[in-house]
C-alpha cells in the first residue's frame, strides 16, 4: 500500500550530460516533488556488455535524492535491452505470427518464454536489488514496464515449447485437450504432445478453443515473469514495495497484481476523444487496486514517428491530473521532467523541453503539488461509493476482441460507461472473482461465457436486492469456447425469466427499434426474438421485420429482494442512457450533485467523510450543483476547472 500521496515526476539522467544533475535534482525539489522515477530504460548502461556492471550515474542520482529529501521509484529495465543480447542470443526475440523474428532497434520485443532472456533478467535484477539492497531512498520498484505493449503475442519456438509445456499441465492427457478443444472437427486430434504449435497461418479459421487458450497461456507467461522478478526484489530487500504500469492485451490483471503490492497505470488522456474514454483505465485500475499509482501522466503533447498530439490548453494538465487523483491515484509522476531531443520519442513532450527553459507546464506542475499538499489524507484515502458495477471477464473479452469478431463494431462496455458516467453515478469494474457486496446494479453486458461459480454469484447478488442487466448472446458458451446444447441464455435463464426463440447479426448499417413506454432505442450488432418465462415485458420490438415484429425486445424479472433485465441486442450509444434512466428511477438513485455531461463527478467516502471531486472537461464554464446544495458546489466551474468539495 501507499502510506500517503506521493507527487513525482520521471526522470532519464542518462539522456543528458551527468553536469546537468545537481541543477536538475535541485528544480525537482523546487517544482514540489516527493520521488522521482528512474531506470527502468536503461539496461544498456547498467550492463554495456554481459556480466560487466556499471551503476556510477545512478548511484549519483540516488545519492543526491537522499541529501534532498527526495524517494526514488527504480525501474527493472527489461523491457529494452541492449544490442549484445539480441547479437549473442538471437533466441530471445519475440516472432510475429507469420514467425518472423523482430530484431534490435525498438523496445518490447523479447519474449517471456526464451531459458537465455530469463537467466539474463534473473542477473540484472539481482545485480540491481543487491547494489541498491541499503540505499535509503528506494521506496519501490517498478517491474518492467508496461507488459505486452506494442505486441501483445510471441510465436517463437521457445513459445511453442512452452506452450506445450502449459497444455500438459493443465489437461494432464492428450484426450481431455482433444475434448476441451473439440478437434474431432475438420480432424484435428492430436496423438502426440509435440504436434501441437500455437496458432499459426493456415488457409482456413484457426481453432477457436486453441486460440482462448493461446491468450490464457500469454497471460500466465507474462504473470510468471512478473513474479520472477518479485521474488528476486522481496528476496533481498524485503520492505520494498513493487507495482507495475498499465494493463494491456492477453494479460489477465487480477493475476498480475497479486504479485504486486499495488497495481499502477499511464495515463495519456489525449489518445482519447471523450473524457469517458479517458476514465475507463482509470476505473478499470482502482478496481484492481486501491488506492493505485500514476507512474506516466501525461505533461504535454505526446508524440511518436507518425502522431504527435495537440498541446494541452493552460489548465488541462491540472485538470488530468486531479482525475487520475480522483479515480484513486495516491501517487503521481508526470511524464516527464524534460523532452528527449533524440529518439523515436523526441516528440513527447515533458514538463520542459529540449531547450531546459521554464514552461507554462512546470509552473502548474509546481502549482500543482502546493493545491495536493492542502488537501486532507482522507480526500486520497476514501474510497469510491459503490453503485453501478462493470461485470467483466478475461475469457470473455478474448473472445470477443480476437475469436468470435462478428459484432466487434460495438462496444457495450463503453455504452454503459459513457451512459453511467455522464449521468454522474458511480462506476467500478467487476470480475466473477469480485466482492458483489454494496452495489445496486451490475451490467454484465454479453457474457457468451458463463460457469456455474459466475451463475450462483450473480444469483445470490439478485436475491439480495441487486439488479441485474444482461444483453444478447448470454450464456451461450461454456469454458471450452464450445457453444452450449441448451436453449439460450442457458444457465442464466432461470435467473433471467426468458429464453431466446429466434436471432440474427444486424449489419453494421442499420438497427431495429424498441419502445419502452414512450421511448425508443436502436439496437444493434446482434438482436434477439425472446420469450417470457416469468419475466414482465418492459420493451417491444417496432419493425416488420417477420423475425422480430411483436416480439419482446427487453423484459424484467423479480427476484428475490432483486430484478434481472434481459435486453435482446447490443446497445446504439444513445440506448444504455434510457435504461439507465429506467433503472435509476425504479431503485430511486439520484447522483450526488446536478452537472451537464461534460462535468465528471466522483463522489468517495471513508466513515462520515464524504469528498465530491468535479471536473469540467470543457472549453466552456459549467454550472454544477444546485442553490441549497450543502456541499457548496453551486456555481460555474471555469473551463477545464477542478472543485473539491467535503461533507460530512
Amino acid at each position: 500500500m501507499i502510506d500517503s500521496f506521493q507527487y513525482g515526476v520521471c526522470y532519464y539522467p542518462e539522456h543528458w550530460p551527468e553536469a546537468m544533475l545537481d541543477s536538475d535534482l535541485d528544480r525537482i525539489v523546487d517544482t514540489g516533488f516527493d520521488y522521482v522515477r528512474i531506470g527502468e530504460g536503461a539496461w544498456a548502461y547498467f550492463e554495456p556488455s554481459e556480466g560487466n556492471y556499471q551503476f556510477d550515474l545512478f548511484d549519483r542520482v540516488v545519492a543526491g535524492c537522499e541529501k534532498r529529501g527526495l524517494n526514488v521509484m527504480f525501474g527493472t529495465p527489461t523491457y529494452c535491452g541492449p544490442a549484445w543480447i539480441g547479437r549473442k542470443y538471437p533466441e530471445v526475440y519475440r516472432w510475429d505470427f507469420n514467425r518472423i523474428p523482430m530484431k534490435h532497434g525498438g523496445r518490447r520485443n523479447y519474449n517471456y518464454t526464451s531459458p537465455a532472456y530469463l537467466g539474463l533478467t534473473d542477473r540484472i535484477v539481482d545485480a540491481l536489488a543487491t547494489h541498491y539492497r541499503n540505499a535509503k531512498p528506494i521506496k519501490w520498484w517498478q517491474i518492467d514496464n508496461e507488459f505486452n505493449c506494442h505486441m501483445d503475442v510471441s510465436y517463437a519456438p521457445s513459445d511453442t515449447l512452452a506452450f506445450r509445456v502449459w497444455l500438459e499441465k493443465k489437461y494432464k492427457t492428450l484426450d481431455a485437450l482433444n475434448d476441451a478443444w473439440g478437434t474431432k472437427f475438420w480432424s484435428q486430434t492430436y496423438s502426440e504432445w509435440d504436434q501441437i504449435d500455437l496458432p499459426h497461418p493456415t488457409a482456413a479459421y484457426p481453432n477457436p478453443s486453441q486460440k482462448l487458450d493461446e491468450s490464457r497461456f500469454i497471460s500466465d507467461t507474462v504473470v510468471a515473469y512478473c513474479a520472477r522478478q518479485a521474488r528476486i526484489l522481496r528476496a533481498t530487500q524485503p520492505r520494498w514495495q513493487l507495482t507495475h504500469n498499465g494493463l494491456f492485451g492477453n494479460v489477465e490483471g487480477m493475476s498480475l497484481t497479486t504479485h504486486l503490492d499495488f497495481f499502477s497505470h499511464d495515463q495519456y488522456p489525449l489518445f482519447y476523444d471523450t473524457w469517458v474514454k479517458a476514465s475507463y483505465n482509470l476505473i478499470q485500475t482502482r478496481s484492481l487496486s486501491f488506492p493505485f499509482g500514476l507512474l506516466e501522466q501525461q505533461s504535454g503533447p505526446g508524440g511518436q514517428m507518425n502522431y504527435l498530439h495537440e498541446t494541452p490548453r493552460p489548465g488541462q494538465m491540472r485538470l488530468w491530473a486531479m482525475q487520475s487523483i480522483a479515480h484513486g491515484a495516491k501517487m503521481l509522476s508526470f511524464f516527464c521532467w524534460r523532452t528527449c531531443p533524440y529518439g523515436s520519442e523526441q516528440h513527447w513532450h515533458g514538463l520542459i523541453d529540449a531547450d531546459n527553459k521554464p514552461t507554462r507546464r512546470l509552473a502548474e506542475a509546481k502549482a500543482l503539488g502546493e493545491e495536493l499538499r492542502a488537501l486532507p489524507k482522507e480526500a486520497f484515502d476514501a474510497p469510491p461509493v459503490k453503485t453501478f458495477g462493470l461485470l467483466r471477464d478475461f475469457d470473455n473479452e478474448i473472445n470477443f476482441w480476437r475469436i468470435n469478431t462478428y459484432v466487434q463494431g460495438t462496444n457495450d462496455n463503453g455504452s454503459w460507461s459513457a451512459a453511467i458516467q455522464t449521468r454522474h453515478f458511480g462506476l467500478d469494474h467487476l470480475w466473477p472473482e469480485s466482492d458483489f457486496a454494496g452495489y445496486r446494479v451490475i451490467v454484465a453486458p454479453h457474457l457468451r461465457i458463463v460457469d456455474g461459480l459466475l451463475v450462483k454469484k450473480l444469483t445470490a447478488f439478485v436475491r439480495g436486492g441487486g439488479t441485474l442487466i444482461l444483453g444478447a448472446q448470454t450464456g451461450v458458451k461454456d469454458r471450452n469456447l464450445h457453444m452450449r446444447q441448451q436453449t439460450p441464455p442457458g444457465p442464466l435463464a432461470s435467473l433471467a425469466g426468458v429464453t431466446v426463440e429466434d436471432w440474427s447479426n444486424v449489419p453494421p448499417d442499420k438497427s431495429f427499434t424498441c419502445e419502452i413506454g414512450e421511448r425508443s432505442i436502436q439496437l444493434v450488432g446482434f438482436v434477439e426474438r425472446i420469450v417470457p418465462r416469468g419475466a414482465k415485458v418492459l420493451g417491444t420490438w417496432k419493425t416488420d421485420d417477420t423475425l422480430l415484429a411483436g416480439a419482446p425486445a427487453i423484459t424484467e424479472k423479480r427476484v428475490g429482494d432483486g430484478r434481472v433485465i434481459y435486453i435482446g441486442g447490443y446497445l446504439h450509444k444513445e440506448a444504455a442512457g434510457v435504461l439507465v434512466e429506467y433503472v435509476a428511477n425504479e431503485l430511486a438513485l439520484t447522483p450526488p450533485i446536478a452537472a451537464e455531461a461534460g462535468v465528471e463527478v466522483i463522489e468517495r467516502q471513508l466513515g462520515r467523510r464524504r469528498f465530491l471531486w468535479v471536473l469540467n472537461h470543457t472549453a466552456e464554464p459549467q454550472f454544477v450543483g444546485k442553490i441549497d446544495d450543502p456541499t457548496g458546489l453551486a456555481r460555474k466551474l471555469r473551463p477545464y476547472d477542478v472543485a473539491i468539495a467535503e461533507e460530512r
